[in-house]
C-alpha cells in the first residue's frame, strides 16, 4: 500500500451507532467521518472535504443506501468516490443491484475485520492509481493543447484533427481504465482463503467480461493502426458467399434475441454461389455494422440484405445492407461517423461503450475491396448502413437459387 502524508478519509454511513462504532474501531488508521442517514451522507460527500471512500449501509429509514449511491453517482462532484456497501442483505440480487448502481464492492454482515481492512486498502490504492492516471491525462492534454496553439498557422483541417485526437485520448483513457479496474480489483479478492465459491465464480465472471471488453478495444486500436500504416493487404480466397453472411448473422442471434430483436438475412437469388475475395475483411465489416445495429436498437428488427448490383466479365459487384429500427443518427452527424476519432454524442458512448473505431475501420476496408460505404438514417426511426464489394467469379459460375 502506497504511503500518503495524510491518512485517507472514510465516511461511515449507518443508522445504527453500534455498527458505526465497530467500523470506527477497525479503521483507526484512517480519518473517519460518520453519517446516521442518507441526507447527512450526501451533505458530507458534497462538503469542502469529501471522503476518499464511503462505507454505506443499505437498510436505512427515509433514504436507503441504494438511493444514496444513485445520488452520488449522478453528481459529477461525487461520482468518482468509491462506494462499498456494508449490509446484512445477503441475496445475490441485492449485491447485483448495488454493483450495477456503481458500488465497487459489497460486504455482508457479520464481517471479518481483516477482510474489511484489506478490501478498503485495495480500493483506496485503485483510487490513487486512477487519480494519478487522470492527472497524467490532464497533463498530456495540456501538452497537446500547447502544441495545437503553436500550430495555429496551419490549415483549419489540421487544427480540427488535433482537437479530435485530444478528445479521443480522453475516451481511450476512460474506456481502458474501466475494465482494468475490474480486472485488478476483483483479481485481488480471489486470493482470499475464506472467499465463498459463489463469490469466486461471480468475480471470475466479472474479470472474464472485463478482459473480453479490453481485448476488443485493443484489437480495434491495432486494426486502425495497421490501416493508418498501410499495412493491410487483401488476402484473396474462394468462399461460399451466402454461408459467410449466414455465419456472421448467426453469431449475433443470441445477443439480438436477448434484447428481444428479430434478426434475419435476405439473400437475393441469382448471386454467385462461390466468389473470390477477402473473406476475413468482409466478415469484419459485416460484424462491425451488425454490432452497431444490435447495440443501438432496443426494439423491432434488424435485416441483413445481400443483392446483386452488376457483373462485368468475371467481376461481380454485390451490395450489402444492414437495416435496423434503432435510435437513428441525426442528419448533421451522418457525415462525421466514419471519421477517425469521432463518435456520436458522449451520452451514446456512455450507454453503448466502445471507442467508435468500427465505422472508421469499415470506411478503410471497403475501398480496398473495390467498393463504397454509406448510411441512410432518420433519428428515432432507424438506420441503413450499406456498402459494395467487387468479387471475382468464374464465367458461368453457378448462382444461388
Amino acid at each position: 500500500m502506497t504511503l500518503n502524508k495524510t491518512p485517507a478519509r472514510i465516511l461511515i454511513v449507518d443508522d445504527q451507532r453500534s455498527n458505526i462504532d465497530v467500523l470506527k474501531d477497525i479503521l483507526q488508521d484512517y480519518e473517519r467521518a460518520i453519517a446516521l442517514n442518507g441526507p447527512q451522507a450526501l451533505k458530507v460527500a458534497r462538503s469542502k472535504k469529501p471522503p476518499d471512500l464511503i462505507l454505506l449501509d443499505i437498510m436505512m429509514p427515509e433514504m436507503d443506501g441504494y438511493e444514496v449511491c444513485a445520488a452520488l453517482k449522478e453528481d459529477p462532484g461525487t461520482r468518482d468516490i468509491p462506494v462499498i456497501f456494508v449490509t446484512a442483505k445477503r441475496e445475490v440480487a441485492d449485491e447485483t443491484k448495488g454493483l450495477k448502481l456503481g458500488a465497487v464492492d459489497y460486504i455482508t454482515k457479520p464481517f471479518n475485520a481483516s477482510i474489511v481492512k484489506h478490501r478498503i486498502e485495495v480500493h483506496l490504492e485503485l483510487k490513487r492509481h486512477r487519480d494519478r492516471l487522470e492527472e497524467l491525462v490532464r497533463e498530456r492534454t495540456q501538452e497537446l493543447i500547447a502544441a495545437r496553439n503553436v500550430a495555429e498557422s496551419r490549415k483549419d483541417a489540421a487544427e480540427q484533427g488535433i482537437r479530435a485526437k485530444n478528445e479521443f485520448l480522453a475516451v481511450i483513457s476512460d474506456e481502458l481504465r474501466n475494465p482494468l479496474n475490474s480486472i485488478i480489483g476483483f483479481s485481488s479478492f480471489l486470493g482470499e482463503p475464506d472467499l465463498p465459491q459463489s463469490d469466486r465464480e461471480q468475480y471470475l465472471e466479472i474479470i472474464n467480461h472485463a478482459s473480453m471488453s479490453l481485448l476488443n478495444l485493443i484489437n480495434e486500436m491495432i486494426e486502425l493502426a495497421k490501416v493508418e500504416a498501410s499495412e493491410v493487404q487483401l488476402q484473396l480466397e474462394s468462399f461460399y458467399l451466402k454461408q459467410l453472411v449466414d455465419d456472421v448473422v448467426n453469431d449475433f442471434l443470441p445477443l439480438a434475441q436477448q434484447k428481444g430483436l428479430a434478426l434475419s438475412m435476405d439473400f437475393q437469388p441469382g448471386l454467385a454461389e462461390v466468389v473470390t475475395g477477402d473473406a476475413r475483411r468482409l466478415q469484419q465489416v459485416l460484424r462491425h455494422l451488425l454490432k452497431n445495429s444490435v447495440n443501438f436498437t432496443n426494439q423491432g428488427e434488424i435485416v441483413v440484405r445481400v443483392e446483386h448490383q452488376s457483373r462485368t466479365g468475371t467481376e461481380e459487384k454485390v451490395l450489402f445492407a444492414v437495416q435496423d429500427t434503432g435510435v437513428g443518427i441525426p442528419k448533421e452527424q451522418q457525415e462525421l461517423i466514419f471519421q477517425e476519432f469521432t463518435q456520436l454524442e458522449q451520452a451514446f458512448r456512455r450507454t453503448h461503450g466502445g471507442l467508435g473505431l468500427g465505422l472508421t475501420i469499415c470506411k478503410r476496408f471497403v475501398p480496398l475491396m473495390g467498393g463504397e460505404i454509406g448510411v441512410e438514417s432518420e433519428e428515432g426511426k432507424g438506420s441503413r448502413f450499406y456498402f459494395t464489394v467487387k468479387f471475382l467469379v468464374e464465367a458461368g459460375a453457378e448462382a444461388v437459387a
